[in-house]
């Protein structure tokens, strides 16, 4: 047994024992017929030692050794230790009172119960009598718990304080006032507790009584604990890459003895590209050792069958499980085809949401030049990307007739994805989703000139509902699981359109460890379909969070912006809030890391896999797209409020600009189409470039994140200050006015001069009932108002 371990099971057998002798006294006092102040002066020592006892609780929380968050483990543990010391001990008209019982009874039970499942949880097992006692008894003790509390501070305000002491009196007041929604909050989180807890339950009781279906599909590779830890295999994979490297196995092996890999994962991430730039073929042998550690330590499950490596998975399993439907939009093709991207407004220096209203209006033509010229100026975009954009301009008339190209999209009902952007140029769009996903991807098939192409079930009637134009039949009966069906998936897309070029694109994501799953789901069918087929284009969607290697006029800039940044910018950087955006150099170029280590590492790993196919594919003479778009505030990016005020503040940092989902859509799918369009585009393997990794410097839109001053980390803090500042500002000064009014009546008894002058204005008659209500009240309880 651990140390801690130990202490824990002796701190709640203690306290348990401790509040059991309290309930136990104050029990038989009441059957003896005694006074609340006799049962005082026979528990009031093991109350008090009790009670204060739970101040450790805080700091068990504080050091992680128990999972509950430290500011509601506060407001249990404080509210009770104002009572019993500010109170209960000093004043004996509180000992002899009748609230004393609601103290040492209904929370009493309450601790009572609470103590003993955390004993039993530390032991292992809880017995359910225990366990529902412990999630349901809250719905008694916490109000009749609380209500002694408030009687009891009012006793001793009323019969002692409010002449003793009249701060103590007036402070004593303000914690009163507190206590309303202090005690809703303790309430409700007390239910959200239990209805995690008996869902919980519930799933481990079905587990043991009905036997445990095992996972199917893409896996994480089991470790010798027997669980699938995704720390322990992306620091693997990892480290296979670094063996390839300059450095080989040392490199490897500071990978592996990373402990904090959850929080130092970023620098590591910042060497691979750092090794990556030694040579192009280093960068070639660590993208190759990547990809393949990460087929072969990926498993494949499948009922029925052993589980195995992803690659052997793929080599396994490819026989057809689909047959192919197509459903033509009802639209002509556009009349006039021209480059066009939906943006509401100038947005450089403003806040995104201040043009939530314009986001779908649309330019194109001269003032889609000129909007181009001032986002180059501005930092925003590289001048490449205006250049991309300004040549599929000059080409538009051919080079958007996509009723030639087929597209495979896979994730196509992703929100990011370019489904709806293809289709509207008349594209062929391979739609690989699920099920429920495609309802709404026939809705935009229909609405527009585009073809929709797509897997159905083998062997159900899909043509009869295809016929009748039953589309929400039809999506029953369509799509499929890239992370079960993986192998079929490729087979079905190898065998789509023959003759025909694809470009096929992976728009997928999933949260957390799950995002890395379905990547490598999608690069085993990428890889797949690249060699069946070896015109494939391959297309990826970069983000600016990552470390990319940067065109050298970005390098300068960053410098630039620095030595122009404002004085509070200087200030937050010289207290440690802000912290310099530094390109770092290797191999003759410049990268520059912003990685964002909230977004985690699975995330940045999922990105890594993105970045080696694509160097990989365009080595073997792929066309590969792979762009970075801008920070978007996309709804599921605003879903967290704390990223969506991050959002919210950015622009405070020149030259950043979040844009909306309309934009980042129409401008990447715009550099995509230039991108396989153009002969001379960056993604042509016929293209020379420097290094590899300068595939992802290429027409980067990154809303000016490399060449802002500060890192994207740093500058978080203070974008949400700003945020909350500029759209709850009537909010908080109301909310620093009641506080100043609260201090100013705590420390001198007085009110501000507008409350006062406010409370003259009303009627002397007013207050009266009130007065005599409280009076009645009062006399009731025995409280001395």
């Amino acid at each position: 047994m651990k140390a801690m371990t130990a202490y824990l099971l002796i701190y709640n057998a203690t306290c348990a024992m401790a509040w059991s002798v309290c309930v136990a006294r104050t029990v038989a006092s009441l059957v003896g017929g005694e006074s609340a102040g006799d049962v005082y002066s026979r528990v009031g020592l093991v109350l008090m030692v009790a009670q204060t006892a739970m101040l450790l609780e805080i700091l068990h929380s504080l050091l992680g050794l128990v999972p509950s968050p430290v500011g509601t483990v506060a407001i249990q543990v404080l509210c009770p230790i104002f009572v019993v010391w500010g109170h209960l001990f000093w004043v004996p008209e509180c000992q002899q009172h009748w609230s004393l019982f609601l103290i040492l009874l209904p929370c009493g039970v309450m601790e009572i119960v609470r103590y003993a499942f955390y004993v039993c949880s530390l032991l292992g097992t809880v017995p359910y009598p225990l366990f529902y006692l412990r999630y349901s008894l809250f719905m008694v003790s916490y109000p009749l718990g609380t209500a002694g509390q408030i009687l009891q501070a009012l006793v001793g305000m009323g019969a002692h304080w409010k002449f003793a002491s009249p701060l103590w009196y007036r402070l004593s007041m303000i914690v009163l006032l507190l206590y309303v929604p202090g005690t809703r909050r303790q309430i409700a989180n007390m239910w959200g507790n239990r209805k995690r807890s008996f869902k919980k339950r519930n799933v481990v009781k079905q587990e043991e009584e009905v036997e445990e279906q095992p996972p199917q599909g893409v896996l994480w590779p089991r470790t010798k604990n027997g669980d699938r830890s995704s720390t322990l295999t992306g620091k693997r994979i990892f480290a296979a890459a670094a063996a390839a490297g300059p450095e080989g196995a040392r490199a490897a092996e500071k990978v592996m003895r990373e402990k904090q890999w959850r929080f130092a994962y970023n620098r590591h991430v910042v060497d691979h590209v750092s090794q990556s730039l030694q040579s192009t073929d280093v960068c070639l042998a660590m993208a190759r050792a990547g990809l393949a550690c990460a087929q072969d330590s990926f498993r494949f499950a499948r009922w029925g069958h052993p589980e195995m490596s992803m690659r052997e998975a793929m080599e396994t399993f490819r026989a057809s499980a689909f047959e192919t439907a197509e459903l033509q939009g009802d639209q002509p093709l556009p009349g006039k085809r021209e480059v066009t991207l939906s943006y509401g407004a100038e947005t450089l220096g403003e806040p995104y949401y201040k043009f939530s209203k314009q986001r779908d209006r649309n330019i194109n033509g001269l003032e889609l030049r000129q909007q181009l010229d001032a986002w180059v100026e501005y930092g925003t975009m590289e001048a490449d990307v205006a250049e991309a954009l300004e040549t599929l301009q000059l080409n538009q008339t051919e080079w958007l007739d996509l009723s030639d190209m087929y597209f495979v999209l896979l994730g196509a009902g992703s929100a990011m994805g370019p489904l709806r952007f293809l289709l509207s140029l008349g594209a062929n769009v391979i739609a690989v989703a699920r099920p429920t996903a495609f309802k709404s991807i026939f809705q935009l098939a229909k609405s527009s000139p585009g073809k929709l192409i797509f897997p159905v079930k083998a062997g159900t009637d899909w043509q009869r509902l295809l016929e009748e134009g039953d589309l929400e039949g039809l999506a029953q009966l369509s799509g499929c699981d890239l992370m079960t069906q993986t192998p079929e998936i490729a087979t079905w897309v190898g065998s789509i359109a023959p003759g025909r070029r694809l470009t096929i694109g992976n728009y997928t994501y999933l949260d957390a460890s799950l995002y890395v799953q379905i990547t490598v789901a999608c690069d085993c069918i990428i890889e797949y379909v690249c060699k069946a087929r070896t015109d494939t284009a391959v297309a990826f969607l970069g983000t600016p969070t990552d470390a990319h290697v940067v065109p050298e006029g970005v390098a300068a800039a960053i410098r630039e912006n620095y030595v122009r940044a404002s004085w509070w910018m200087k200030f937050l950087e010289a207290v440690g809030v802000l912290k310099p955006n530094k390109p770092i150099a290797a191999g003759g170029l410049h990268f520059v890391d912003t990685i964002s280590i909230e977004q985690g590492q699975n995330y940045i790993l999922a990105k890594r896999l993105h970045h080696w196919r694509a160097m990989v594919a365009r080595t073997d003479g792929h066309v590969v797209s792979s762009n970075v778009g801008p920070p978007t505030a996309t709804s599921s990016v605003k879903s967290n409020a704390r990223i969506a005020a991050t959002l919210g503040g950015m622009h405070i940092f020149r030259p950043m600009e979040v844009v909306y989902q309309e934009l980042s859509l129409s401008v990447m799918g715009a550099l995509l189409i230039h991108d396989i369009r153009n002969p001379r585009s960056a993604a042509q393997p016929s293209t020379p470039l420097h290094h590899p990794l300068c595939l992802f410097q290429a027409t980067g839109f990154h809303g000016g994140m490399w060449r802002c001053p500060y890192t994207p980390e740093s500058i978080a803090v203070p974008s949400v200050v700003v945020y909350y500042l500029s759209t709850l500002w009537p909010q908080l000064i109301a909310a620093g006015a009641g506080a100043a009014a609260v201090v100013q009546y705590g420390l001198c008894g007085t009110l501000p001069w507008g409350v006062c002058h406010a409370t003259s204005l009303v009627p002397a008659a007013w207050p009266q009932p009130v007065s005599a209500l409280l009076a009645a009240l009062g006399h009731g309880l025995a409280v001395p108002f």
